[in-house]
């Protein structure tokens, strides 16, 4: 059993579909975890990185007044991430890919030409949210999702299309059998 877990709700709407599935998928896998936080692009608004190049030499963003430090300090705590995004357009919502950009300072003290760590944090599940119908897919949501996350050190592990749910309306939906958990209890029957 790991110790923590937080889920990641990409949604810039508070109560919408992402927001109705995160809180499903807490409960599916809180059996596996002693605590879940749970983050909320729609109650931490975050403002998008501006280029300066100033986390290259402190590792921190010269933006203080927002909530991307706090964000930050929390991903370190955990032990299993799960992003739950709709898709705009192929890609995510700009209010989630602000706070991705704003992981610049993470992907410095990991990666950047001064790096100080460079160890894994551990593994990173999409769960996909959208109406369907693009004829384009999530493919740039799935790379943007795995180029940030992984700067700062979580591995994809995997991808859980879950496109077209929710689209009923009906919040009182069951989570479907998510990969790896064949018997739908939370246990993760083939996860690490």
């Amino acid at each position: 059993m790991s110790d923590r877990a937080m889920i990641v709700v990409g949604s810039p709407r508070a109560n919408g579909v992402s927001a109705r599935y995160a809180e499903l998928l807490r409960k599916h896998i809180g059996q596996r975890f002693g605590e879940i936080a749970t983050w909320k692009v729609s109650d931490n608004p975050v403002a998008g990185c501006i280029g300066c190049g100033a986390c290259r030499k402190t590792y921190s963003c010269v933006i203080h007044d927002d909530a991307a430090a706090e964000f930050i300090d929390l991903l370190w705590t955990v032990d299993e991430v799960h992003v739950v995004c709709p898709v705009y357009f192929s890609g995510p919502p700009s209010q989630f890919k602000a706070l991705m950009d704003r992981l610049q300072p993470v992907w410095e003290y990991r990666c950047g030409p001064n790096a100080k760590r460079h160890t894994p944090a551990g593994p990173l599940y999409l769960h996909v949210i959208g109406m369907g119908g693009d004829p384009h897919g999530f493919d740039p949501l799935v790379t943007t999702v795995k180029s940030a996350f992984g700067a700062a050190g979580w591995h994809l592990r995997e991808v859980i299309d879950q496109v077209g749910w929710g689209q009923d309306g009906n919040s009182d939906e069951m989570l479907p059998t998510l990969p790896g958990d064949a018997d739908g209890d939370g246990q993760g029957d083939d996860r690490d």
